[in-house]
């Protein structure tokens, strides 16, 4: 055991924990700003991909109206 007094390395202890807690609250502080930030991210490419899914379903009409159109002209009789 040292040779200072119990109060001492208390304090030490103490001051040790406390610098702890405050590098921990700084972690948290950036993990919840960067996790809002995701949140913000995600919300942006939803609507992007809900836009594109919208496009994207009258493209894939119009290709086959495109396909179908001169089959159905050449088999269905005209008259």
């Amino acid at each position: 055991m040292t040779a200072q007094p119990l109060e001492i390395r208390m304090a030490h202890l103490e001051g040790a924990y406390e610098q702890v807690s405050q590098r921990l609250n700084g972690i948290d502080l950036r993990l919840n700003a960067i996790d809002s930030r995701l949140v913000a991210f995600e919300t942006r490419m939803d609507q992007r991909f809900a836009a594109m899914d919208q496009k994207f379903l009258w493209v894939i009409g119009l290709v086959l109206v495109s396909i179908l159109l001169p089959l159905v002209q050449r088999f269905v009789p005209h008259g």
